[in-house]
């Protein structure tokens, strides 16, 4: 079911049952029926004519075209276009999105259209903070995320964060883009699945958001900010902690789940190509700088396919 709404807002204190500090939802009005159309409107591009290339401006583009808002009457968060199947799309976002009294879910889409959700019930992901959705559209078609494995990713590289943090007008549809860097690659998850620290700044609101490498493929998902207020969020799943240093410099990051873990616990809804992109980054930069662009772009239809998705480029930053 279609439904077209204005959103009245009041921000949710976060609230810790685990010990993690997850972000916060943003608080709405409990009757839907309240809610009139949105006037703002999202262009979304994809990146299929970037010849491999993409600028600042280009990524977000992408990022805006596979993130989602993920509404319930309780609040909301951010989720990621996972997969489509006819008129049937998934989204991914955290579970923590979803922890409320209420079973009715609404996904507002790129173009501002809000459609009713179903969370799918009969996945396990093990106590790792992830859920999906599933809505229906048969009046629009959404772009897809592109999914690439975190193993491929090295501290320092640059990455793209995006969601819908709490604001004072959030009918304004406004979607949050940030720059930032890999720090933290852990072997061992945190409680809850979070492996992949980085300096973005991540805001309430953006949890279940899409973590974007320089290609614009999905690495991770958003879920839990820098600076907790209370508790102690850097638990490893086995029970034993980080030392205070690592503990230090982890307070300063925002993390996410790494893809890999989606894509391992629910693969008839994600999956990550074999052929990786990033085998030889430095290699492939110099190819790019060295050869002509025709027999580049051969090269790359040859040996790296999936770059020439629509979900899929090459970063000019």
């Amino acid at each position: 079911m279609l439904y077209f709404v204005n959103l009245r807002s009041l921000i949710l204190a976060a609230s810790i049952g685990s010990g993690l500090f997850y972000l916060p939802i943003q608080k709405l009005s409990k009757n839907f029926s309240d809610l009139e159309s949105s006037a703002t409107q999202i262009q979304s591009q994809n990146c299929a004519d970037c010849n491999n290339f993409c600028s600042i401006k280009e990524l977000k583009s992408l990022a805006q075209s596979i993130t989602v808002k993920v509404i319930s009457e309780n609040g909301w968060g951010s989720g990621i276009i996972l997969k489509r199947e006819g008129e049937v799309y998934t989204v991914v976002t955290n579970q923590h999105v979803l922890d409320t009294d209420y079973k009715s879910f609404l996904i507002q889409t790129p173009d501002g259209l809000f459609y009713q959700a179903n969370k799918i019930e009969n996945e396990d992901f093990q106590e790792n903070d992830l859920a999906l959705l599933e809505f229906r559209s048969t009046h629009s078609t959404y772009t897809v995320a592109s999914l690439e494995n975190s193993t491929t990713l090295s501290p320092g590289d640059k990455t793209f964060a995006a969601g819908f943090p709490t604001l004072e007008k959030p009918q304004d549809q406004e979607l949050l883009f940030t720059r930032g860097r890999i720090s933290i690659l852990s072997d061992l998850p945190l409680e809850k699945g979070y492996q992949i620290g980085y300096t973005n700044v991540v805001k309430k609101g953006m949890s279940g958001g899409p973590l974007l490498n320089i290609y614009g493929q999905v690495v991770g998902i958003n879920g839990m900010h820098a600076y907790p207020l209370w508790g102690n969020p850097y638990v490893y799943r086995d029970g034993s902690q980080p030392s205070l240093i690592l503990r230090q410099k982890m307070s300063h990051l925002a993390f996410a789940i790494p893809v890999e873990t989606l894509a391992k616990l629910a693969p008839k809804f994600a999956s990550i190509p074999t052929v990786k992109l990033h085998q030889a980054a430095s290699s492939k930069k110099v190819f790019n700088y060295l050869l002509f662009d025709g027999f580049r772009q051969l090269l790359n239809w040859r040996f790296y396919p999936h770059i020439l998705s629509s979900s899929s480029c090459e970063s000019r930053v």
